[in-house]
């Protein structure tokens, strides 16, 4: 039995309908939904802001806990990550890259943080990298 990746889910209480979901779903759906519109490099910095949380611990030691920890991944909240299209080209290599973090070339070094414009870093970032239209940064 294959895992139903992208699989429509109703709007739930904060993010609770992500909850017991595949890393990689979950992981391909925040790429998805924060970087549908941007290059393949943006997405894969955009997954390495997770994986580099996911290893700092701060947020937890595992995918769902840094995706869904609170006000932490703006779009988490919105439809496209609830309902990708799964047909796109940008779901598909969404869900590539998430499926296959380890052979992925890190774009971002160590940064923690990213925000995409007309959003520009907080005053008190450092160390900040631009990819497209997205700003990759620590604090």
């Amino acid at each position: 039995m294959s895992y139903n990746y992208g699989e429509c889910l109703t709007n739930q209480t904060g993010l609770s309908e992500f909850e017991g979901r595949d890393s990689v779903d979950l992981l391909a759906r925040m790429i998805y939904s924060e970087a549908s519109i941007e290059s393949n490099e943006c997405r894969r910095g955009v997954a390495f802001v997770a994986s580099n949380r996911k290893n700092d611990g701060t947020w937890g030691s595992t995918y769902e806990s840094v995706l869904l920890w609170p006000n932490q991944f703006y779009r988490m909240y919105s439809s496209n990550a609830r309902c990708p299209e799964t047909s796109s080209s940008a779901w598909l290599d969404s869900l590539n890259i998430a499926a296959s973090m380890t052979s992925q070339t890190n774009p971002i070094g160590g940064r923690l943080y990213f925000c995409s414009e007309p959003n520009t870093p907080e005053s008190d970032a450092r160390d900040i990298l631009k990819i497209d239209h997205t700003y990759f940064y620590n604090r």
